[in-house]
């Protein structure tokens, strides 16, 4: 038996026929005669032709009414037939089954389980991947001041050949035993201080942060003569501050900006030891204070 079913595609037709048919897509056998035609922005569109059969299967398994009521009655006969209890047999499995338990049991008591102590797990672990980057090692340690002074230069040479100003490290020595000049100068000289010192303090504080972390060093940057004149105008200033402290004990200085706060705390703190004098901050901007210990 075989019918023919226009539908959009080859899933919509077994759709269509299995319900036409009444049987399930399963037992369907289609066969596409013409293929359905899409058309053009919606138009034009027309279904595909399917022929459709039933397998061979799918016609013998016939479905047939069920007898609900004389199977209900057959295997009601047949339960009233296995439901004669055997009450012997099962006092002798009971009986059974509490021996074993029994014996069980005494086995259990007489052989108590020792604790197994718990095995330590070991983890091997990588230690170097947790060195530090701004560790000191022991041949740096040991190394002298004029392999450090080498090292720093050759490092120097190589950050300011890459950059685009005309500048080179003109001296490199020891200031103290925990400070390192570096002394740079060129064409580029004033390019590299910048207006009001703000490209000297960014180099300065690159520079100190590299010395600092790998040799355990402090630095005194001097960029062409900017340190020095700066030096001594603040030291000019100063003189007027340290001759207001000698006679009433006390003063302050006007707002500072830049690396002239650094600079005046440093020749206020080695000209009055043993005083206080410390910076403080105002809506202007930062200034120094000297007073007594006991007086803040």
């Amino acid at each position: 038996m075989s019918i023919k079913i226009e539908a959009k595609d080859l899933e919509a037709a077994y759709i269509k026929a299995a319900s036409q048919l009444g049987c399930s897509t399963i037992n369907l056998e289609i066969t596409p005669i013409r293929p359905a035609r899409k058309g053009f922005l919606g138009f034009f569109q027309k279904d595909g032709l399917f022929e459709v059969a039933i397998k061979k299967d799918g016609e013998k398994k016939v479905k047939k009414p069920k007898n609900n009521n004389n199977e209900r009655v057959e295997k009601s006969d047949r339960s009233e037939k296995v439901k004669t209890p055997k009450i012997e047999s099962t006092h002798k499995n009971s009986e059974k089954i509490d021996t074993k338990t029994t014996i069980n049991q005494s086995e259990i008591k007489s052989e108590p389980v020792k604790p197994q102590p718990a095995k330590k797990q070991t983890l091997n672990i990588d230690h170097s991947i947790f060195d530090s980057f701004h560790k000191i090692d022991e041949n740096q340690a040991a190394k002298s001041n004029d392999d450090m002074l080498i090292e720093i230069k050759a490092g120097l040479d190589k950050l300011f050949g890459v950059s685009m100003f005309d500048i080179e490290v003109s001296e490199l020595s020891i200031y103290d035993a925990d400070t390192i000049y570096i002394k740079l100068d060129g064409a580029d000289a004033a390019l590299m201080i910048g207006k009001e010192g703000y490209r000297y303090k960014a180099i300065s504080y690159l520079l100190f942060n590299w010395v600092n972390a790998r040799y355990n060093k402090g630095i005194r940057l001097e960029i062409a003569e900017f340190l020095k004149n700066q030096e001594s105008s603040m030291a000019a200033y100063l003189s007027g501050v340290i001759e207001r402290v000698e006679l009433i004990g006390k003063a302050q200085t006007k707002p500072l900006d830049g690396v002239l706060v650094k600079i005046a705390l440093e020749q206020l703190r080695n000209r009055f030891p043993d005083k206080y004098v410390g910076i403080k901050n105002s809506d202007e901007g930062k200034f120094i204070v000297i007073n007594d210990f006991h007086k803040k």
